[in-house]
């Protein structure tokens, strides 16, 4: 597996993703948890003081506030650490990567796949997740991005959907709200050709090239999976489905991703032909189990199978980061 940059901590194994995953745990909770046990205790002592007493004496308060000192240490210097180490890849993304090695792990347990396999699949679940950044031309590349996107010409074949992408690494606005320049679904193109899209859908052309190599693949292997012709979905069709289906069902009208066509919703077929209906699973539905099983190889993935709304057929790209 490649190392990120020579960075201290490469995320470029299991132990070492847990251990950095661990590392913000502890730092979070010393710049929260702890100062709020210290806040509580000395709160109470307080208070229970005054009840027994009928009043804080001065020299008992000023020793509670004393006590405070110490917590407020261990918040600045865990804050310090975290501003330093944040600038690091593998500690910035190790919440994001720790959870997705695991959704990876429980979608691959049960699975009758060999062990080499299955160890394929998680070491490319921590890969993708952190494959970002790799040299310092790239960190160059994003810095320009997030300073400036507007002298970019609209019709770049490496801005499409307000999408960039830069070595395999897919970068989309983050929603600011009342910016409507952030949001997904709102510069969907009116002329394909024009715009220099490579399919009839609007989805951005690199993800449009992943999904098609995968279902190709899959036809290859006697599985039949087609995409939705939704590339790209406006804003508005995004306020219809949020307002109509049920709540959970639909991301809110900016952050769907299938507004920056990097995601799509993918239908699976039985070998005579006919779609898989309700109540389907991997097993039954032999295509999306080959689905499920084979995305990360294409640099996609399936990120809503253990949603408390399953959505089994909605697929998107790995190596994606706002900016």
């Amino acid at each position: 597996m490649p190392d990120l940059g020579g960075n201290m901590f490469t995320c470029n194994n299991y132990n070492l993703l847990v251990f950095t995953y661990y590392l913000k745990v502890f730092i979070a909770s010393c710049m929260t948890v702890i100062p709020l046990i210290y806040f509580e205790k000395i709160f109470i002592k307080l208070i229970k003081y005054k009840k027994e007493n009928g009043f804080i004496n001065k020299y008992y308060l000023k020793k509670q506030i004393k006590l405070f000192f110490p917590c407020f240490i261990i918040f600045l210097l865990a804050f310090i650490l975290h501003n330093t180490l944040n600038n690091n890849v593998c500690y910035s993304y190790s919440s994001k990567a720790y959870r997705n090695y695991f959704k990876v792990y429980n979608s691959l347990k049960n699975k009758d796949l060999d062990l080499s396999t299955k160890n394929g699949y998680l070491e490319n679940a921590i890969t993708l997740n952190n494959n970002i950044k790799e040299n310092e031309n790239e960190e160059t590349k994003v810095e320009e991005i997030k300073k400036d996107t507007l002298n970019l010409n609209e019709t770049d074949y490496n801005k499409q959907n307000k999408v960039y992408v830069i070595d395999g690494v897919f970068y989309y606005p983050q929603y600011r709200y009342g910016n409507y320049s952030t949001y997904s679904g709102t510069t969907c193109s009116s002329n394909l050709e024009r715009d220099r899209y490579n399919n009839p859908f609007g989805y951005n052309n690199y993800f449009y090239t992943r999904l098609n190599a995968f279902i190709e693949e899959a036809s290859k292997n006697g599985y039949k999976i087609t995409m939705s012709g939704q590339g790209c979905r406006s804003y508005n069709t995004q306020v219809k489905y949020y307002n109509t289906m049920t709540r959970g069902r639909a991301a809110p009208p900016g952050y769907s991703l299938h507004g920056f066509g990097i995601a799509s919703d993918l239908e699976f077929y039985q070998s005579d032909g006919s779609v898989c209906g309700y109540g389907r699973n991997d097993y039954n539905c032999p295509s999306m189990g080959w689905a499920h099983e084979n995305a990360s190889k294409f640099g996609l993935t399936f990120p809503l199978l253990n949603a408390s709304y399953r959505e089994d057929w909605h697929i998107e790209v790995i190596n994606k980061i706002k900016y």
